[in-house]
């Protein structure tokens, strides 16, 4: 009887339009037509660090707002990025490194230094140490890669979480 219930259920939730659903509940798409990604592309100009890791994640926030030279704002991030032995054999080689990284960045339009939005994005990743010198190198260089491109998509995503809240409270300000 009561999986016979929970047929019944399942049924009626899947008949409901799930558009209408999530009208309903205010969902807006942020890479929709008014979303507020679409509203930030080719909006953004980028400072990082001059290094490999700053490289990487300077693209791949490229990659995700668009390249400009000079864009209406101004992201600036500081990276802060660490390497632990956390695998160490009998023989007291190390075999495995953890990566963790801390990214601080501020939203600022250029020539003003009050930010509009600003916060942490902390992550991590690891490599292994176990092969030859170069395999371990090259594993190393990826582990950070990885970590600059895990960094630069949570401020995207912290970005376009901030933007869209910003434009909410303006619109309900509107009403």
């Amino acid at each position: 009887m009561l999986s016979s219930d929970r047929r019944a259920f399942l049924t009626r939730i899947t008949a409901l339009p799930v558009l209408g659903l999530l009208a309903g509940c205010g969902f807006t798409p942020v890479y929709g037509a008014d979303g507020a990604a679409r509203n930030l592309r080719g909006r953004i100009a980028y400072r990082a660090p001059n290094t490999p890791e700053g490289f990487r994640l300077r693209t791949r926030l490229e990659d995700r707002f668009g390249r400009v030279e000079r864009g209406d704002y101004l992201l600036t991030v500081q990276l802060e990025i660490e390497e632990d032995a956390i695998v160490i054999s009998s023989a007291q080689d190390i075999n495995r490194f953890n990566l963790p990284g801390k990214a601080m960045w501020t939203l600022t339009e250029p020539g003003n230094d009050t930010p509009l939005a600003s916060g942490i994005a902390q992550t991590f990743t690891a490599y292994s140490a176990f092969g030859t010198t170069v395999a371990t190198s090259e594993a190393q260089d990826d582990a950070h890669d990885r970590l600059a491109v895990a960094l630069a998509d949570l401020i995207v995503t912290d970005i376009i979480v901030a933007s869209a809240g910003v434009a909410a409270n303006i619109s309900s300000q509107d009403r």
